[in-house]
């Protein structure tokens, strides 16, 4: 949700579901021939006290209504032989969906009704804001972030730090819709004008080429263009134990997280939103490589959003949001 990969994700769906389509296509060739093989044997089954007969009668020993009688009674003793075998099947299907149901009920169940929001979300492309925002955890319902007002224009750079865990990680997932207990406004761009970047950096399966582009481009990005962001990131080593752009691999066990990292950071670059937020993104970095990052989107005039120690890469914000223990918050520039 976070990464907005969902049409990538569909068209990975579809060809899956194709692959599905064929499959269910030769499971109902083969129920077709057994049901071929189990009708004939039934229907011919049928001739055995026929023949067994036939000698008898045609002897003059038996009339022949006592054929008509011979197969009656083959065929009531065959099917009441067979009915656990002929039904088997159908008895399975039917414990199968009875013992999924089941499942479903209980889980209905257990599951606690959805809580309706006080946090109203509304779209704006220009800005960033959030206006008398109180965020609550959870189940207690006490307050981690009280009463948060404050306006982020394009281009700001904004440190979020503080001994508060639980708020940062509300804020985030506030501003993404993840959070809903709370009150207040929140005013952010559409999907297309804001990015999220959790602290573990998810990369959908495909090629390369899959990962970096933005899902709906805002124009035509060249290969150029996608390997000179990878060198300037140095990972020219990325690119070619991934076999180039267009080979689908396991990014999770190719990559290390610093590299996810920094494949998700130039799907940023490229998507080019007007806000991003950054959940502790330089954890796996090293201080070098996460200044060039925070330079490059700066360069770009991306407004971030970086949650993070209070000493990070100090010069390369405008301002400090600082939320305490308490919940209470002070906003103090830089410049």
């Amino acid at each position: 949700m976070l990464a907005h990969r969902e049409d990538q994700l569909k068209a990975r769906l579809l060809i899956r579901l194709d692959s599905f389509a064929k499959n269910f296509r030769k499971i109902t060739s083969v129920n077709r021939n057994v049901g071929f093989f189990t009708t004939g044997y039934n229907w011919l089954i049928q001739i055995i006290p026929a023949l067994i007969v036939a000698p008898v009668f045609i002897a003059g020993e038996v009339e022949f209504g006592v054929i008509t009688q011979s197969a009656m009674a083959f065929t009531l003793i065959v099917n009441a032989l067979s009915l656990i075998i002929t039904q088997v099947q159908s008895i399975s299907n039917f414990a199968a969906v009875v013992d999924r149901l089941n499942s479903l009920v209980d889980a209905l169940e257990r599951s606690p009704s959805p809580k309706s929001t006080g946090i109203e979300i509304k779209a704006e492309d220009q800005r960033l804001a959030y206006e008398k925002l109180t965020l609550l955890s959870p189940p207690d319902d006490q307050p981690v972030l009280k009463d948060l007002s404050i306006s982020i224009p394009i281009g700001s750079r904004i440190l979020i730090t503080g001994r508060n865990e639980i708020a940062k990680a509300a804020l985030f997932r506030a501003t993404a819709g993840l959070w809903i207990s709370g009150q207040g406004r929140i005013v952010r761009p559409s999907v297309s004008g804001i990015s999220f970047l959790a602290e573990r950096p998810y990369l959908p399966p495909g090629a390369l080429r899959e990962v970096l582009l933005p899902a709906e481009p805002k124009h035509s990005i060249s290969d150029q263009e996608i390997n000179a962001l990878l060198h300037e990131l140095e990972l020219e080593s990325v690119l070619a134990r991934a076999g180039g752009l267009d080979v689908e691999q396991d990014w999770g066990t190719l990559l290390s997280v610093g590299e996810q990292r920094l494949l998700a950071f130039v799907h940023i670059l490229l998507s080019a939103p007007r806000f991003v937020l950054l959940d502790r993104a330089g954890t796996v970095l090293s201080p070098s490589q996460f200044r060039n990052v925070l330079r490059m989107l700066s360069n770009k005039a991306i407004a971030y959003l970086s949650i993070g120690a209070k000493d990070d890469v100090g010069d390369l914000y405008d301002a400090v949001l600082e939320i305490n223990e308490s919940g209470a918050w002070r906003c103090v520039n830089r410049h």
